[in-house]
């Protein structure tokens, strides 16, 4: 049963942070393209954005509607949904599950809000309109910003998350076999962005050793050695490059290890290149 749990538990994390990292890109296309609009609205008609005056259609395409209402339906519900099954009642110190929550709030009424002004391209009421553009002129780039803070926020929290989640094997294996592209949609750079946050001691070194150990105490013996593999180069080039600290020397020589017990054993043959 516990085993089980465990699983449950990882799987669950990596649920979670799949869908964070993709519900951040969702919000920033958007800001951007709010941003875009604004800025370029404001240099055609010569004006600070402080006080620009947009007539109901050009309002209306500051956001595509549907695309902020996808982003709170496909990824902000699911996202809160995931963090209170992690977080459980007790919610999480480091405020992440608030976060989540303030995120879709903030989006919900945004959602909302650009709905309304809808109304006014199909319907001429100049008098509304402009009441209506004064309030929404105001609060979508204090929503806008808000959630921007929130998404920072939660990023510098899920530095936080990761070295405990760096224990479970189900989120340990997939940061190996789909990490790298997570990493390049949250940091810009592969999976080893994840792993310098999730093992602070032995770093990337670390971060393949430890899905090696994993693969191979469940006899995936070809992802084990490739991983293993990994590893190693991982040492060799940073050590032409830099000093290494003693959590990553400790860390190469425990992927010597195994890799020496893999091939001792019969399954790692062939990979004897790999473990030079």
């Amino acid at each position: 049963m516990s085993q089980i749990l465990a699983t449950n538990r990882g799987a669950l994390q990596w649920d979670f942070l799949t869908t964070f990292i993709a519900a951040r890109r969702s919000f920033l296309a958007i800001y951007r393209r709010y941003e875009r609009r604004v800025l370029s609205a404001a240099k055609e008609k010569g004006v600070n954005r402080s006080e620009l005056k947009l007539p109901p259609r050009q309002l209306w395409e500051l956001f595509h509607r549907h695309r902020l209402e996808r982003l709170r339906e496909n990824r902000l519900a699911p996202l809160r949904a995931l963090s209170g099954e992690i977080f459980g009642a007790e919610g999480d110190e480091g405020l992440m599950d608030a976060y989540c929550g303030h995120i879709f709030h903030e989006v919900s009424i945004l959602s909302e809000e650009h709905r309304s002004v809808g109304r006014f391209v199909r319907h001429h009421d100049p008098r509304r309109y402009r009441a209506l553009f004064e309030e929404v002129s105001g609060y979508y780039p204090i929503r806008l910003n808000r959630v921007l803070r929130l998404f920072r926020a939660a990023m510098k929290r899920l530095d936080e998350l990761l070295p405990r989640w760096s224990r479970e094997r189900v989120f340990v294996r997939s940061m190996y076999l789909f990490g790298d592209r997570l990493g390049k949609r949250a940091y810009g750079s592969g999976r080893e962005a994840f792993y310098v946050r999730m093992y602070p001691n032995g770093g990337v070194i670390r971060g393949y050793l430890e899905a090696g150990r994993s693969f191979h105490a469940s006899s995936f013996m070809d992802d084990a050695r490739k991983a293993l593999s990994e590893a190693l180069a991982c040492y060799e080039q940073a050590q032409g490059e830099r000093e290494l600290r003693p959590g990553e020397t400790r860390a190469a020589e425990e992927v010597r290890e195994l890799m020496a017990t893999i091939i001792s054993s019969g399954s790692g043959r062939g990979a004897e290149g790999g473990a030079a």
